[in-house]
């Protein structure tokens, strides 16, 4: 992967964008750029965190391994992502898994450099305090919908969540697999496949050779709700 230039990105980036050209010299000095492919780990919880993540391109999934096996997904994040916020000032571990659900471009920055262009760039903390309060409520919404959801209900909630907040569009190649999407919505593989066979059955999806495409959008935002 080439160590793109952060002024070559500056405008693209929603949380870099309020950073000068000699903070994002500062940034481009401490960061590695590292290409993962579909499947690998970028960060293994409990691993010492040294930096933050930032999604270039590509998608990755952060997720709680379980002592029985079993994942729980607990976020999905696209381009342009800044991923590991939670370690800035916490005990310096991932908590958490993340692995590449497609190639993906990924910037590893230090923390410390982070720290510093906090304290003196408001612009740019308030950005970052977006970012980790956004994140917040996903997950307290992820919570909610494993906890007080049937199992369709569950599913209609992360296929809007992917198409609305991840993927930006009503169709979507697919890139999670089936296994990904029965641990993000806490089911089991084949309660996932058996629950977006109902749907495509009521007409609500349909689902051709891994692209999703929502049909109707209302009935999957009622299903969301009452589910």
């Amino acid at each position: 992967m080439e160590n793109k230039s952060c002024l070559q990105c500056k405008s693209e980036s929603n949380c870099f964008g309020s950073l000068s050209s000699t903070e994002l010299q500062q940034i481009d000095k401490s960061k590695v750029a590292v290409t993962f492919k579909k499947g690998e780990t970028i960060a293994k919880q409990g691993s010492f965190a040294s930096g933050l993540i930032y999604i270039q391109e590509g998608m990755v999934k952060l997720y709680k391994e379980g002592p029985d096996g079993n994942n729980l997904i607990l976020n999905i994040f696209g381009r342009d992502e800044l991923v590991g916020i939670s370690s800035l000032y916490g005990d310096n571990v991932f908590n958490y898994s993340i692995v590449a659900i497609e190639k993906s471009n990924i910037f590893l920055i230090e923390l410390n450099v982070l720290k510093d262009l906090i304290q003196t760039n408001a612009k740019f903390a308030t950005a970052v305090l977006k970012r980790s309060n956004r994140n917040t409520l996903r997950a307290y919404n992820q919570m909610y919908n494993l906890t007080h959801k049937q199992l369709n209900g569950r599913m209609a909630s992360a296929l809007l969540f992917l198409s609305k907040e991840v993927y930006m569009s009503p169709s979507f190649k697919l890139t999670l697999s089936r296994k990904d999407l029965a641990d993000f919505t806490g089911m089991s593989t084949m309660g996932a496949i058996r629950v977006l066979n109902t749907f495509k059955t009521d007409q609500i999806i349909n689902d051709k050779k891994g692209v999703i495409e929502i049909l109707d959008m209302d009935a999957l935002e009622v299903i969301s709700k009452v589910g």
